[in-house]
C-alpha cells in the first residue's frame, strides 16, 4: 500500500511542485482575494446555491412574479434573463458541476457564525478557489500524458507546465476569477485531446468512451467548445490514421453508440435544468446575445492592445513558429490540420458580438484551448538544435514575469479591463506602484451636456516635498447652484513626471467637520497626454448631492511626496447638468 502511494506521489511530483509554487506566488506577489465568485463566475455557480440552499431552481410551473423575493434575488444577481415569462440562467452548468464536491464540502462543515447561509460567504469563495486549483492540477496532470504520447522529453514536458500556468491567462482565471469557466474548460478539453490522441495511437476504445465523456463535459461547461472536435485530425496525426480510426469505430458499432449516449447523457444535466427554468428542454440562453459572421474582427481578436491574444499572452505567439518548423519537417498534414482549426476557432470566436469578451483579463476565450498551442511550442521545443532551443526557452521564459505583473496590473485597477489601447498599454508598461492605480482608468464625460455654474483660477502653486499644503477653499454658499453641482473639476498645468508620488484632495465636509466627501488621486492620473510633457491635466470628481443647504467647506489640496511641485494655472469648476 505504501509502495503504491509512493509510486502515485512520484508521478505527480512535478505538478505539486507546481501547484505549490503559483500559491507561493500568490502569497508573496500577487496577493490572495477574498472574492473569487464575480461577474459571470455568479452564473456559472448560481445552480448550486439555487438548488440547495434557495431551493428556487424549479421556476416551470411559476412565472417569476415582479416585486417577489425570488425577483429580487434573481435580478439582483445580474447574471439571469428574461424567457418568456420566466428567469433563465444564461450561463451554463458545467462548472457548477464540477465545483459541486467543494460547494457541498463546505455547505456541510461550515459554521458561519450566525449569518444566513447564502452561499456567498467568505468560506464559499475560498471553495471555489481551491476547486479551480485542483482543476488546474488535473490540466497539467493531463497536458503532461498528452505531451508524453507526442515522444516530448520530460524537461520539455515541464517547461510547458510552467508556461502554461505562469505565462498565460489561466494564472489570473485560476487564483483571482476562479468562478470563471475556463480553467475548468482546460481540464475538460485536456482531457478530452488526451483521451482522443491515445485512441488513435493505442486503439483502446476505453480511452474512446472517457473522450466521449469528456466532450460531454466540454459541452456543459461552455457550448461553443464543441469546435475542439475540429481538432481531432492533427491528434490523428496523419489522414490514414484517421481514416482507420473512424473505421475501427464503424466496425464496433457498440463502442460508437455508447460513446454518443454518453455524450448526449451528459448534455442532458443541461437539458434538464433549463427544462426546470422554463418548462423547456432546448432554449439558446443568452437572449440579445449572438455571432456576427459577417463582420469578424480577426485581428483585434490576435493583436490589439485593448485584448489581443498574442498581446497579453505573447507565449503562445512564439508557438506559432512551431508551424514553420513542421512545414521544414515535412509534417504538412499537421501544419494544415492545424492552420484550419486555429483559422476557424479563431473566426467564430471573433464573430461573437463582444469580440472582447467583456471586462476581464486578455482573451479569455482562447484560454480553454491552450493546450492546442503548447502541443505546438513543446514539438518545436523538443525537435530545435541546441543553439535555438536556447533563444526559444529565454523568450518564452521572459513571458512569465510580464504576465505576472500584467495580472497584478489588472488586479489592481491599473491595466483597464475593457478600455485599452497603444497609449494606455505603454503608460502604464510594467508599471505595478500604487500611484499608477487608475491612471488608464478615467471616465470620459460628454461635457455638452453640462454647464459651468462658477470657476476659479488659484494661480500658479509651490509646494515643498513631503508636506500637506491647502491651496484652495471655500464655502458652500458661495456656489451658485451648489445643490444640483455634479461634478468638480480641478486643472492643473505640469509635466506629471513618472516618478511623482504627490496627491490631490478634495474634500466637502460640515461644520462639525464630518466629511461628506473625500477623494484623494495621485497627481499624474491627471495627465490627459503621455507622461514627462508640458499638458493641462484634468481630473473630474463626481460628488453626492448637497441638497441639505446646510453650510459646507470645499477643500483642494496638495499632499507632496518625495519631490517638490511646481503647478501652473490652477484651476478649479462646479459643474452641473444642464
Amino acid at each position: 500500500m505504501m509502495k503504491s502511494i509512493l509510486l502515485i506521489l512520484k508521478s505527480i511530483i512535478n505538478e505539486i511542485l507546481i501547484i505549490f509554487l503559483f500559491i507561493f506566488l500568490i502569497n508573496n506577489f500577487l496577493g490572495n482575494v477574498d472574492k473569487t465568485i464575480k461577474a459571470d463566475g455568479v452564473g456559472y455557480y448560481d445552480y448550486l446555491p439555487s438548488l440547495f440552499i434557495y431551493h428556487d431552481l424549479i421556476r416551470k410551473d411559476i412565472p417569476v412574479q415582479k416585486d417577489s423575493i425570488l425577483y429580487d434575488r434573481l435580478t439582483s444577481l445580474h447574471t439571469y434573463v428574461d424567457y418568456g415569462d420566466f428567469k433563465v440562467n444564461k450561463y451554463a452548468c458545467g462548472t457548477a458541476v464540477l465545483q459541486l464536491p467543494f460547494f457541498t464540502c463546505t455547505y456541510l462543515t461550515t459554521v458561519l457564525e450566525g449569518n444566513n447561509n447564502d452561499g456567498y460567504q467568505l468560506p464559499f469563495h475560498k471553495a471555489i478557489f481551491y476547486a479551480a486549483m485542483f482543476y488546474l492540477f488535473l490540466s497539467i496532470f493531463f497536458l503532461k500524458k498528452l505531451l508524453e504520447l507526442f515522444d516530448i522529453k520530460e524537461n520539455t514536458i515541464i517547461l510547458s507546465q510552467l508556461l502554461l500556468v505562469f505565462a498565460t491567462s489561466v494564472t489570473n482565471y485560476t487564483y483571482s476569477e476562479s468562478g470563471f469557466s475556463h480553467v475548468y474548460s482546460l481540464f475538460a478539453i485536456t482531457a478530452f485531446i488526451y483521451f482522443i490522441k491515445s485512441y488513435f495511437i493505442n486503439r483502446n476504445f476505453n480511452h474512446f468512451i472517457l473522450a466521449c465523456l469528456f466532450l460531454g463535459l466540454v459541452l456543459i461547461l461552455r457550448q461553443i467548445n464543441i469546435l475542439i472536435i475540429l481538432f481531432v485530425p492533427f491528434l490523428a496525426g496523419s489522414l490514414m490514421s484517421l481514416k482507420e480510426g473512424i473505421m475501427d469505430l464503424v466496425h464496433n458499432p457498440k463502442k460508437l453508440i455508447i460513446g454518443i449516449f454518453l455524450i448526449f447523457g451528459v448534455f442532458c444535466i443541461q437539458c434538464l435544468l433549463w427544462y426546470l427554468q422554463t418548462g423547456k428542454f432546448f432554449i439558446y440562453s443568452y437572449q440579445g446575445e449572438s455571432f456576427n459572421f459577417s463582420d469578424p474582427h480577426f485581428y483585434n481578436i490576435l493583436f490589439s492592445y485593448k485584448k489581443g491574444l498574442f498581446v497579453y499572452a505573447p507565449v503562445l505567439f512564439i508557438s506559432m513558429f512551431s508551424l514553420i518548423w513542421l512545414a521544414y519537417q515535412r509534417k504538412y498534414f499537421l501544419v494544415i490540420t492545424w492552420i484550419s482549426f486555429f483559422i476557424i476557432l479563431t473566426y467564430i470566436l471573433s464573430s461573437w458580438h463582444s469580440w472582447y469578451y467583456g471586462g476581464s483579463y486578455g482573451l479569455r476565450a482562447f484560454m480553454d484551448y491552450y493546450p492546442v498551442f503548447f502541443i505546438l511550442f513543446a514539438l518545436m521545443l523538443d525537435g530545435m538544435v541546441k543553439g535555438m532551443k536556447l533563444v526559444i526557452i529565454i523568450f518564452s521564459v521572459l513571458t512569465i514575469p510580464l504576465n505576472i505583473i500584467q495580472t497584478y496590473q489588472y488586479k489592481k485597477f491599473i491595466l483597464h479591463w475593457t478600455n485599452m489601447d497603444k497609449e494606455k498599454y505603454w503608460k502604464v508598461f510594467l508599471k505595478t506602484d500604487d500611484r499608477y492605480i487608475g491612471l488608464v482608468w478615467k471616465k470620459n464625460f460628454n461635457f455638452n451636456q453640462y454647464i459651468t455654474v462658477n470657476e476659479y483660477l488659484i494661480g500658479d502653486i509651490f509646494t515643498s516635498q513631503n508636506t500637506d499644503s491647502m491651496i484652495y477653499r471655500c464655502n458652500s454658499r458661495d456656489i451658485p447652484d451648489i445643490e444640483k453641482v455634479n461634478i468638480i473639476q480641478v486643472l492643473i498645468d505640469d509635466e506629471y513626471k513618472d516618478e511623482s508620488d504627490s496627491k490631490i484632495i478634495l474634500s466637502i465636509y460640515d461644520s462639525d467637520s464630518n466629511f461628506v466627501y473625500f477623494y484623494d488621486q495621485y497627481l499624474i492620473c491627471f495627465s490627459e497626454k503621455e507622461l514627462n510633457r508640458w499638458q493641462t491635466g484634468i481630473n473630474n470628481y463626481e460628488i453626492p448631492p448637497i441638497t441639505d443647504m446646510k453650510e459646507k467647506t470645499i477643500s483642494l489640496g496638495v499632499k507632496s511626496g518625495n519631490q517638490n511641485n511646481s503647478f501652473k494655472n490652477v484651476r478649479i469648476k462646479f459643474l452641473r447638468r444642464k
